[in-house]
């Protein structure tokens, strides 16, 4: 959704006008305030889409590899800790040093401030991927070659496991697409 700063300005004061009054009502001004104020306005149309007509834009591509990186880190970790403690260690040992464990860290929120300001606004703002919220999701390293990297792999074997969980071989082939050493096992 394209607003002009003019409109930005006006819901804006309506969102202040809303909350001042305390005004009971199906919108949250406080998320209607966030979503213009970080850029995020395609959120308005993912949780108000009954207002919308059908004839809606789709997501941006940036909100699609987002989400698509939220969704197989969540699969990453639930994998890793619906394995057994030797297992983990064995993962764990696999891993190159840059990652350090296996979870999400994030994207360097100075080169890659799209990504996660994305990122954030769903994890905080939207309640989405409730697995990372109350972490700090600013890496402070680039991230983003590597999680392609990884989605790429992670989407050939989501072909062969289809919605069961990552077994200690997939998830060390997919955590060492960090350095670029796995391949789909």
């Amino acid at each position: 959704m394209e607003l002009s700063d003019a409109e930005k300005l006006i819901l804006t004061m309506l969102c202040e006008a809303h909350q001042h009054l305390d005004i009971a009502g199906e919108l949250d001004p406080k998320f209607v305030q966030s979503a213009l104020h970080s850029g995020n306005t395609w959120g308005l149309r993912w949780k108000y889409g009954a207002l919308y007509d059908g004839n809606s834009m789709s997501d941006p591509p940036i909100v699609k590899e987002v989400v698509r990186i939220l969704d197989m880190w969540s699969v990453i970790e639930d994998g890793y800790d619906a394995l057994r403690a030797l297992d983990q260690d064995r993962v764990a040992a696999s891993i190159s040093p840059h990652q350090g464990e296996v979870k999400f860290m994030g994207f360097d929120s100075d080169t890659e401030f799209e990504h996660a300001n994305i990122a954030s606004f769903l994890i905080k703002d939207m309640q989405r991927f409730p697995k990372f919220a109350g972490r700090d999701i600013h890496s402070h390293l680039p991230s983003i070659s590597i999680y392609r990297r990884m989605v790429r792999a992670y989407e050939s074997l989501q072909k062969l496991i289809g919605k069961g969980r990552l077994n200690a071989d997939q998830l060390i082939a997919l955590l060492n697409e960090n350095s670029g050493r796995g391949a789909a096992a």
